[in-house]
């Protein structure tokens, strides 16, 4: 195949967070280009089909360098799942998966409660805060962290530094101004995590109980399924991968605040809150792209794609594919989803977080409406939302309250 031009119309950079969450662009090229070239060696699927196809079809599309700035590839051990291909993707997510279940999710539920329930009441105690950087950042961190036993100690420094990370330029590039690699860019969650690490590996069976004794364990017919140095990245991967849930509580949370109908419709009928996370993360997706590298000359949608060009699958945009969601563009809580949104991805590589990440949002809502009447917790006035500094990730990076009585 001949290599086509860039797509002038509609060129922009993939990481330019102004481009890629601009909605309105987003539509527009759905509806004219709906699979198009915004850069030289880079194809955008904004359409549900094309990008569920894409997802699907991991032996055509690779997941290397799935989250990384277009030509960034890091080591195989500082790689996170999402970036693993097939066999070792196999192998690991064979591991996780025994806990990354519905009904590891529904066991997690009572300690999550708990801890929502604490963290509300420090809120409440001070009688003003910042609902990201005091709940919705450190609560799905310190869900994860409880899934993978580590104490409770650790949760908000490790989530401090996770946050640290997050808002580094080391998940496009890998690497910072200190350096590259995880250990030389962020040396105390490195010592922090490698001490957890060593502590499993020298206990045996007296290890603690927990998702990371788990990891360090395995074993399979080939030997040892994850070395001390992946483990460690995984270990990153899923506390920086809770801040998407992070975002996800933001973006609901938000709404609840400033949407006195959406307020309003939840009380009266509790019920409709799950169907509430479910739009939040179809309309607000809190991830809103990913990266795939085809492995072989192919096309999506119409549109040639060489091998070695990577694709940039629109997940935000799919979510509104009107040809899928009727009213795509408006948050819904009659609606019925015909497929299900790809806040979360789908195939192979569908979000080993997704249960949890859905349980959280849906205890946390409960429980803030449970906590606080109408209008007790409020925005201040003039508020302005802001996008959390990320190339992928979509919700705000603030949201300052205050508490009445």
């Amino acid at each position: 195949m001949s290599k086509p031009p860039i797509d002038e119309e509609f060129a922009f950079d993939p990481t330019d967070q102004s481009k890629t969450q601009d909605f309105g662009l987003m539509a527009e090229i759905r509806r004219e280009k709906p699979v198009c070239r915004p850069m030289d060696g880079v194809v955008l699927t904004t359409r549900y089909e094309d990008t569920t196809e894409a997802f699907c079809e991991a032996k055509t599309f690779s997941s290397v360098g799935d989250m990384r700035a277009p030509g960034i590839v890091v080591p195989l051990e500082e790689s996170f799942m999402g970036e693993l291909d097939a066999p070792l993707h196999t192998r690991i997510r064979r591991v996780l998966h025994r806990i990354f279940t519905r009904r590891g999710a529904l066991a997690s539920e009572s300690w999550t409660r708990a801890e929502v329930r604490r963290r509300l009441s420090l809120l409440e105690d001070r009688g003003e805060g910042d609902l990201m950087k005091d709940f919705a950042i450190p609560v799905p961190g310190s869900v994860a962290a409880h899934v993978m036993g580590i104490p409770e100690e650790l949760h908000d420094p490790l989530m401090e530094w996770s946050n640290e990370l997050l808002h580094s330029s080391w998940p496009a590039t890998g690497k910072t101004e200190r350096g590259e690699g995880i250990a030389a860019c962020f040396p105390e969650l490195t010592a922090c995590v490698d001490g957890l690490i060593r502590a499993r590996e020298e206990a045996g069976e007296d290890a603690p109980p927990g998702l990371l004794t788990a990891m360090v364990q395995a074993c399979d017919d080939e030997g040892r399924v994850i070395s001390a140095h992946h483990a460690r990245t995984l270990v990153v991967n899923m506390l920086a991968g809770s801040l998407s849930a992070s975002f996800m509580l933001g973006n609901l949370l938000y709404r609840l605040l400033s949407d006195e109908a959406f307020d309003a419709t939840l009380r009266a009928d509790p019920d409709k809150i799950p169907v509430a996370v479910d739009e939040s993360l179809r309309l607000e997706a809190p991830v809103s792209f990913l990266f795939r590298r085809a492995r072989v000359d192919t096309e999506l949608g119409g549109c040639p794609v060489h091998a070695g060009e990577q694709v940039m699958l629109g997940m935000a945009a799919a979510n509104r594919d009107e040809s899928i969601y009727p009213d795509a563009e408006s948050f819904r809580l009659d609606r019925e989803l015909p497929k299900a949104h790809l806040a979360f991805g789908v195939g192979p590589h569908v979000c080993l977080g997704n249960h949890l990440t859905w349980m959280i949002g849906r205890v946390a809502l409960e429980e803030v409406l449970a906590r606080f009447g109408p209008d007790r917790i409020r925005l201040p006035d003039g508020f302005e939302w802001v996008c959390v500094d990320h190339i992928q990730e979509y919700g705000p990076e603030q949201l300052p309250v205050t508490i009445g009585s």
